[in-house]
């Protein structure tokens, strides 16, 4: 199972630099902005989860070599971005769709990470706390991150974002507390978790599902 989380969270934080190196490319940062935009972008809700919660030390200290995955994956997007610059520049909004792909898998990923930190600090009982704690690793990380570039936060206004990590987090935490009973392993209520996170948000960029807004 240790093998398996970590797998998973692996995936998430490439995914999130992914997705923050490319925000910072497209609002025009160099180098040093693309790479902390991605390390935000991939620890800022682990962070800020921990921060909370008191869960002390960080989880962005535990495990150094992600801060180094953050960094290789954000040159590379970099150094990408810049040998195809003109094909980038004319194909932002296609670009932008992948990376909402890319957004959507690590809003996934953390937001059953969360869940998954919260029980192992022995909030299993908890469901706020554990649902909390997936909604915070998942969504502050790119709040931060769109923050820093002056931008209004996806959560606010992208479509279905934070319900779709509470349905994610929820997911995996009710499968969690009910696995004896129904059979499921924790490896698979993860992924069950995830696909619920991600599924929602695809759907929602591809039939443009909103959240009521008072002002059109």
């Amino acid at each position: 199972m240790e093998i398996f989380s970590t797998f998973i969270e692996i995936l998430g934080v490439i995914a999130f630099s992914i997705s923050g190196a490319m925000v910072a490319i497209r609002r025009r940062t160099d180098l040093f902005g693309v790479i902390l935009l991605a390390i935000i972008t991939a620890h800022g809700g682990g962070l800020t989860r921990d921060v909370v919660f008191s869960f002390s030390p960080p989880a962005i200290f535990g495990i150094k070599y992600y801060i180094l995955i953050c960094v290789i994956v954000a040159i590379i997007v970099f150094l990408f971005a810049r040998k195809f610059s003109h094909t980038y520049l004319e194909n932002e909004i296609r670009i932008e769709r992948i990376n909402d792909i890319f957004d959507a898998l690590g809003l996934g990923v953390f937001a059953v990470i969360g869940v998954r930190v919260a029980i192992e600090q022995g909030h299993s009982s908890d469901a706020l706390i554990c649902i909390t704690c997936g909604l915070l690793t998942g969504i502050c990380g790119g709040m931060l991150r769109d923050v820093l570039t002056n931008s209004t936060p996806f959560v606010l206004v992208k479509r279905i974002y934070a319900i779709a990590a509470i349905a994610g987090a929820s997911t995996y935490y009710l499968l969690y507390i009910y696995s004896e009973s129904i059979g499921f392993e924790d490896s698979f209520a993860m992924i069950l978790g995830l696909a619920v996170t991600f599924i929602l948000r695809v759907l929602a960029m591809a039939f443009k599902w909103n959240m009521p807004k008072a002002i059109k």
